[in-house]
């Protein structure tokens, strides 16, 4: 009866039944995959410290490597061979295991009120900050890396193309801080 009822409802919007109406609503390959990445980031968070669109965008990035990496190897002509996989494992679990313990520290003296505490706090907290950014730098400079083999660039004109925009970008700080001082 309430089938029937619900079915005529959403039959006047265009749908079939009402299973066809909640399924598109509730997309269930989008389920099947939101509900591991929301248990994934809650835990990366509170042991990471690291922010839900932070964890997220670091996923994003660490699966970007991996996945032209296997591009680059292909366009390369090389085997992919499981010792590829092991490194790669191995690095994020190297550096997921560093950012837990610069993260436990970070926590363990942030809430302390003595002046060694909160410099203990603020050194770790720079540490981990600093540990996050070289990290997603790498991983970034890598996918970068095997973008050049995928597109058929060579490296050192995405090194030198690198090094010119950092050293224009560093000589305008220095002549902005210049412009300001005389």
């Amino acid at each position: 009866m309430f089938s029937n009822f619900f079915n005529q409802i959403v039959s006047n919007f265009g749908f079939k039944c009402t299973n066809d109406f909640s399924n598109s609503i509730v997309h269930n390959k989008l389920l099947i995959l939101t509900l591991p990445l929301a248990g994934i980031t809650s835990i990366f968070e509170s042991m990471l410290g690291l922010q839900n669109l932070t964890v997220m965008a670091f996923l994003v990035l660490i699966l970007l490597e991996l996945i032209t990496g296997l591009i680059a190897s292909k366009v390369r002509g090389e085997k992919i061979v499981s010792n590829k996989f092991g490194r790669f494992g191995l690095k994020v679990l190297v550096w997921m295991t560093l950012l837990y313990i610069t993260n436990s520290i970070r926590l363990e003296y942030i809430n302390v009120e003595n002046n060694f505490d909160t410099l203990a706090s603020s050194l770790f907290t720079w540490l981990h900050g600093t540990l996050f950014i070289y990290i997603v730098l790498e991983y970034l400079i890598s996918v970068l890396e095997n973008l050049s083999v995928i597109t058929g660039d060579s490296k050192k004109s995405l090194i030198n193309t690198i090094t010119n925009k950092l050293n224009s970008f560093l000589g305008n700080e220095k002549n902005k801080r210049k412009n300001k001082n005389d």
